[in-house]
């Protein structure tokens, strides 16, 4: 690739450019970043990160980080021509300083030389030029004045041995066009045009068509014939070696870095390597001369322009002056005529990048920092009473009007421009109440955290606890928070002294996210966190909050835990305030009932406990059994947990013997046989258990006789029962009637779904809830197939006085259109009657008229389920006019 360039040359015009990267005519300022020369000569270059635009050849994919070196070294490789690589990103990122990086290389020999000639094209040039015309030639022969002519001619006939570097092209953004037609575009060096067609020519590949390309922007620069890249700043690790190397002592400038870390709000900013560099500084100074450092970004902020100010020595009311008319500068409305007063202040050169005579309109003003720019305007709202909050900005501008609100954040700049007005504090606090209670009703969680993170930077605990206390807070879920939103939210909590519910559904906790959380789950009530995903040491945190907390709720259905989960929870849970743990679905085993039963045992309020869908196995329940002798557990769910009647005997033995104070036991779905009920009716018999559920246990009718036993003894308290789902026959349903006959049967609710009935135990049902004897007041029959004859025995019993039922469940009984005068009849007689289940009959279009009137006539009646039945859409509207249908 090399062209026929003397050694001599090369040298001649490496230390030409050696020497323009030591003298940057850059602006040397605490906002504008260290000048590139001393980043070179004190060996403070520290490597940047980057972020692909698109797929890089099919190797790199959007949005992955690398560093800016690796890039460089694979977009330019020996042997390739014609690459045009873009960088781009705002101000402070580092696009200047890793450009004259390359360049230092080339010029040191140290990377990039198999290119001859590495040249600037002064991108400021052709906009100077618009309007006259210079060949590209002549442009970089006044450029490189130590490259001859000949030798710059010789260079450019073979294009493919150059990399040029085109530094700020967001100058030329109005010249970046396509110019009309590709006949605009030149493609000889020597030929005379106007800037933008030189640009433009170079941009897609016209002129000097293989020769490479370096170029920088603050936005991206949409040209199929370039490769684009984002600047994304320091990583975690590039900003600590940032660090090491501007402090040089490791210890110091690790110390230092915690404490930057630790000032809120300005760990989001270091990414960008400028504002590093004039955090280092301000800590340097800070600590030099013992003063206690930046508490956080508004206090820095606070702090960089008292500095910058007081070096003019100026007036009070000078310096207000200069504040305000930045602030206006902020405003993109913002005319010549509003800040011409105060152009002539030396200081401006320390907060602007100033293009052109500031006697012309014409002049150009940029930030040095988009940081400061956004403090001078939030500042500005305190100064002037015709400043108004500005709606759609930039978040850091909330930042700062919230920082500066508080006193200790505000004194710095205070010293410079005098007292802030106690008016504009009235201002903000009442528009601070108005933002808090609108975002924290609606059910956007980004816009939560960010009402969070404002109210942390306020550290005014009354006017967090007034805001959020006055609010309708709408507890949606928290799942994706980040580090700071968590340190927010805590702090939050912690000013207002409790939070309800703890919502964090679906999250995936890190161990540092759960550390930050733990000041405010020691405050929630309850917590959820179902379907999340729980590292060992997120858990540990979790445990340490409830062992020190309030919790009396905790949910963790469906959640991945790891080993040992359980464990370290139960540990906890021993000096907590739990009362109720749902681990439904969390893959638990025999191992976790061990630690579970160590903890009922030992002291623990839990009262709930809900353990459904988890494989424990008979082994499981042995260890729990161990527990539920004497502990505070009242109700036990062991729903789906793969159970036999191996198990029972010990289940039934703990609860018999023991103190146990359960009431409700669910058994729902495990294979216990008539055996293992049989010994659960032992359980019926003696102790105060209110609630049993035992649906789809394979029960038959052969366990009926000691569960009706059960029902009718001295000392059964059940009053709730769910033998659904199993085989019980004519025979079991009739022993379960016979005692509900009985007077010392307690039973209010009755579940028989699906358990094989005929017309004749609906019968004998009927009779039981019109004889006076029975308590009933919640029956379910449904799934069994008795049709219409089989109903009328249920609206019979309704119509009668001594029936107390307000929810009937007839599912799937068959039932027609036949029986809609009688089921109307008798829900409008019933006096107690609430809730009617006839999904999945066979109801038809002709039926909705009249069930409709009845529900319009019967206010008491809060729902009439007919969903499945055979409707058509024809009478949707007409059910729509009654809500308590559901349809």
């Amino acid at each position: 690739m090399q062209s026929e360039i003397s050694h001599d040359v090369q040298q001649w015009h490496k230390e030409a450019l050696r020497n323009s990267v030591l003298n940057s005519t850059l602006p040397n300022s605490l906002l504008g970043g260290q000048p590139v020369g001393e980043v070179i000569q004190r060996g403070h270059y520290t490597p940047l990160s980057v972020s692909a635009c698109e797929h890089a050849y099919g190797r790199v994919q959007r949005g992955d980080r690398e560093a800016f070196e690796d890039v460089i070294s694979r977009e330019f490789p020996p042997g390739s021509v014609g690459r045009r690589v873009v960088l781009h990103g705002g101000v402070g990122m580092g696009k200047t300083t890793v450009v004259e990086k390359v360049i230092w290389d080339w010029a040191t020999g140290t990377r990039l030389q198999h290119y001859a000639l590495l040249l600037r094209v002064p991108v400021l040039e052709p906009a100077a030029l618009e309007g006259k015309f210079e060949s590209l030639q002549s442009m970089l022969g006044r450029t490189h004045t130590q490259i001859s002519s000949e030798t710059l001619d010789g260079a450019l006939q073979s294009p493919q041995s150059l990399l040029l570097v085109l530094d700020g092209l967001e100058q030329l953004q109005d010249l970046l066009c396509t110019p009309s037609s590709s006949s605009s575009l030149i493609s000889d060096v020597q030929q005379e045009a106007s800037g933008s067609v030189l640009l433009c020519s170079l941009l897609h590949g016209s002129l000097l068509p293989g020769a490479s390309m370096l170029i920088t922007s603050r936005e991206q620069v949409k040209l199929e014939s370039l490769r684009c890249f984002e600047v994304v700043g320091f990583s975690q690790s590039q900003k600590r070696m940032f660090f090491q190397k501007f402090f040089g002592d490791v210890d110091l400038s690790e110390r230092i870095f915690q404490q930057s870390e630790q000032a809120l709000g300005v760990h989001e900013q270091c990414f960008r390597p400028a504002f590093c560099w004039t955090l280092c500084s301000v800590f340097k100074t800070q600590f030099e001369s013992k003063n206690t450092p930046p508490e956080t970004l508004t206090h820095l902020l606070s702090i960089i322009t008292h500095t910058l100010l007081q070096k003019q020595k100026m007036h009070v009311e000078e310096t207000r002056e200069i504040v305000l008319g930045l602030g206006k500068l902020t405003n993109p409305v913002c005319s010549y005529n509003d800040v011409r007063s105060f152009l002539h202040r030396p200081v401006l050169s320390d907060f602007l990048c100033i293009s052109g005579d500031v006697t012309s309109p014409d002049t150009t003003f940029s930030f040095l920092s988009p940081v400061m720019q956004e403090f001078l305007l939030a500042t500005s709202f305190y100064l002037d009473q015709s400043v108004h909050i500005s709606d759609e900005r930039s978040d850091l501008y909330y930042t700062f009007l919230v920082g500066l609100s508080d006193s200790v954040q505000r004194k710095p700049i205070e010293d410079s421009v005098g007292r802030f007005d106690e008016s504009r504090m009235s201002a903000f606090s009442q528009w601070m109440m108005g933002y808090v209670s609108t975002v924290l009703a609606g059910g956007d969680a980004p816009k939560h955290f960010s009402v969070f993170r404002l109210l942390q930077h306020a550290r005014n605990s009354s006017l967090v606890k007034e805001s959020v206390s006055k609010s309708q807070w709408r507890h949606v879920s928290y799942s994706e928070m980040q580090e700071p939103d968590c340190a927010a939210l805590s702090y939050v909590v912690s000013c207002v002294g409790e939070m309800e519910h703890m919502n964090l559904y679906r999250g995936v906790l890190t161990d540092e996210q759960a550390k930050k959380l733990i000041p405010a789950l020691r405050l929630s009530k309850s917590i959820g966190l179902s379907q999340s995903r729980l590292s060992l040491a997120s858990i540990t945190h979790l445990a340490t909050a409830l062992a020190e907390g309030r919790t009396t709720t905790l949910d963790l259905a469906y959640s991945t835990l790891e080993k040992e989960s359980v464990r370290t929870l139960c540990h906890a849970l021993t000096r907590s305030a739990l009362q109720s743990l749902n681990l439904c679905g969390c893959s638990l085993d025999a191992a976790d009932c061990e630690a579970l039963a160590k903890m009922l045992s030992g002291g623990s309020r839990l009262r709930v406990l809900n353990l459904f869908g988890n494989k424990l196995e008979d082994q499981g329940l042995i260890h729990l059994s161990s527990a539920l002798e004497n502990c505070r557990l009242e109700e036990i769910n062991l729903d789906g947990c793969s159970l036999t009647a191996a198990s029972m005997f010990a289940l039934s033995s703990a609860l018999n013997n023991g103190f146990s104070e359960l009431r409700m036991l669910n058994l729902c779905r495990n294979s216990l046989t008539d055996d293992g009920m049989e010994l659960i009716s032992q359980v019926i018999q003696k102790r105060r258990l209110n609630t049993l559920k035992a649906s789809d246990c394979e029960l038959t009718g052969s366990c009926c006789p000691s569960l009706a036993a059960a029902l009718q003894s001295e000392k059964c308290c059940l009053t709730e029962l769910d033998v659904s789902v199993n085989e019980l026959g004519q025979s079991g349903v009739m022993q379960i009637c016979e005692a509900l006959m009985s007077p010392k049967c307690m039973l209010e609710i009755l579940d028989l779904t699906r358990c094989e009935m005929t017309e004749e135990e609906f019968r004998v049902l009927g009779s039981i809830l019109t004889s006076g004897a029975s308590r009933l007041i919640s029956l379910s029959v449904g799934l069994n197939n008795v049709g219409d004859a089989g109903a009328k025995h249920m609206w019979a019993a309704l119509r009668h006085k001594n029936c107390k039922l307000q929810h009937l469940d007839l599912e799937m009984l068959s039932l027609t259109d036949a029986c809609v005068d009688e089921l109307c009849e008798s829900v409008a007689a019933s006096s107690t009657l609430s809730t009617l289940i006839l999904k999945n009959n066979q109801m038809t279009d002709s039926a909705v008229p009249q069930l409709v009137e009845l529900m319009l006539g019967r206010p008491q009646m809060t729902e009439l389920n007919v969903k499945y039945n055979d409707f058509s859409e024809d009478v949707f509207d007409l059910m729509e006019t009654c809500p308590n249908i559901v349809y």
